[in-house]
């Protein structure tokens, strides 16, 4: 549970009042993750969002039954509230006005894809006055970010994910645990803190490799309201959410560097809801990208380790599902200039693969390559040309990226070519693997969504298949960075 969804819960009093009235006017009970809490713990959560409608349904259910559990949100400040309904319920605000009183709030506002926990560390840290539009910019661009905020934000969230892998985990609570590591990294990686989190790294990959080889194999079968469980369904989630849809698949993008993209655009002026799901293992482009693009297991791909099909399977996938062909495009880069007639659009960005392979500063190399990528404004152009074209838009990755220390190459006898990998591979069957196995820390992946014809050795830990000693930013492996990505869904104004 983050800092302000513990702060908001509190306000709202759930364990004393049961009909709660909540004016969300900044939506920050839902990013907090307040709402989500309460949910589980029983509250029927209804949107405030039309008086007469909102009338209607209170007379008929809501008057009379005093035993419910719920939370009527108000989101927007113009829309009426009688007075009766005020009364009736336990009157909560939660807006940046009222939890961020010394802050100017248009300001706050204008910061759409801040990490509210770390601005709520920052704001109990300052003892300072009343800080107008100015001010409140600077505090937010640089004291909020200081040495003393982003250490304890690093040591309250690394205390949250020790407590969470004691317990038994879902693949929610991986989920969780993923953007939580994620936004440490962010920290560590962004030089604002200098917290050691080497000894948490391996504790989490420890135990991610454990519930992986467990319940990776379950996953496919599992369905979620708020997103894709698996990189597959993305194809199948947006369908059912959308009709004029641009996917913008980012290659190699991890959360961490996902989050570090938000962090560095603050004048992206769009509502992002960010959710996680997972990749295909081994974490490689064309087994986890193919699977995105095709809608399909690895299993079921004609040549998994190929991508020499990735945009035939594309189209043959929208067109099954009601698209005409000529209705479909695929294509790579920044500056895509669509045909008019275009309801589906596939579109590969491939700046954050490229800048991994040839990344000699690791991760805080990454950090500072995508933070000043993003505010060069080429992926706010492409987003804005595509929602002004009347697209929803989606970010989607196929896998993540970790920083690995190479223990020396082994032979390629029996190595299948098209798939080589850092962190990764895969033989032929008639391959001997044993003397890999024994020079090397690896262990062999069993094969879960893949073709079953062929043997894969995934490396260990935080190793690659490298020069010796050498630092690598790579993929192919099954740590949590790797396996666990983001998919966006992108509002427009």
């Amino acid at each position: 549970m983050g800092l302000l969804s513990q702060y908001i819960l509190d306000k709202m009093a759930l364990d004393y009042e049961s009909q709660i009235l909540l004016f969300d006017y900044d939506g920050l009970a839902k990013r907090s993750g307040a709402l989500r809490i309460a949910d589980k713990e029983g509250f029927q959560i209804i949107e405030y969002t039309d008086p007469e409608e909102f009338r209607y349904f209170y007379e008929l259910k809501l008057r009379d039954n005093s035993k419910i559990k719920i939370i009527v949100r108000v989101t927007d400040e113009k829309i009426y509230v009688p007075y009766d309904i005020r009364k009736r319920y336990y009157n909560v605000f939660v807006d940046y006005a009222s939890v961020f009183p010394r802050l100017d709030p248009v300001e706050l506002k204008k910061f759409r894809h801040i990490d509210l926990d770390l601005l709520y560390i920052a704001y109990q840290n300052y003892f300072g006055d009343i800080l107008g539009p100015k001010a409140t910019r600077k505090f937010i661009e640089e004291e909020m970010f200081s040495k003393r905020n982003a250490d304890e934000f690093v040591d309250i969230v690394c205390g949250r994910i020790e407590r969470c892998l004691k317990e038994k985990l879902n693949y929610r609570d991986w989920f969780e645990t993923a953007r939580d590591w994620a936004r440490v990294r962010l920290m560590v990686d962004g030089g604002f803190s200098g917290k050691d989190v080497k000894q948490l790294f391996a504790k989490i990959n420890g135990s991610f490799k454990v519930w992986m080889l467990e319940n990776y194999g379950l996953l496919s079968a599992s369905t979620s309201v708020e997103g894709p469980v698996m990189v597959h369904k993305i194809n199948d989630y947006m369908l059912s959410k959308s009709q004029k849809i641009a996917l913008i698949v980012i290659d190699g993008m991890s959360l961490e560097n996902w989050f570090t993209v938000l962090a560095s655009c603050p004048d992206l002026e769009y509502d992002i809801e960010t959710v996680c799901c997972f990749a295909m293992v081994p974490t490689v482009t064309p087994v986890s990208r193919q699977s995105i693009f095709s809608g399909k297991l690895p299993v079921s791909h004609n040549d998994a380790f190929s991508l020499k099909d990735e945009e035939k399977e594309w189209v043959e996938y929208w067109v099954s599902n009601g698209y005409r062909e000529s209705d479909v495009y695929f294509g790579r880069g920044m500056e895509v200039n669509l045909p008019h007639n275009i309801k589906v659009a596939g579109i590969i960005v491939n700046f954050i693969d490229d800048l991994m392979h040839g990344q000699m500063q690791g991760q805080k190399g990454m950090y500072w390559d995508i933070a000043h990528w993003a505010r060069s404004g080429q992926l706010k152009m492409l987003i804005g040309n595509l929602i002004k074209r009347g697209f929803d838009v989606y970010i989607a990755s196929d896998h993540g990226n970790i920083e690995a220390i190479g223990q020396g190459r082994p032979k390629n006898e029996g190595v299948l070519t098209e798939m080589t990998s850092l962190r990764a591979r895969v033989y032929q069957d008639f391959a001997i693997t044993e003397e890999v196995e024994e020079k090397f820390k690896v262990f062999t992946y069993p094969g879960t969504y893949m073709p079953k014809a062929y043997r894969y050795l995934i490396c260990d830990e935080d190793t690659a298949f490298g020069i010796k000693g050498q630092s690598y930013v790579c993929h192919g492996g099954m740590s949590i960075e790797e396996v666990i990505v983001p998919f966006a869904r992108i509002k427009g104004m």
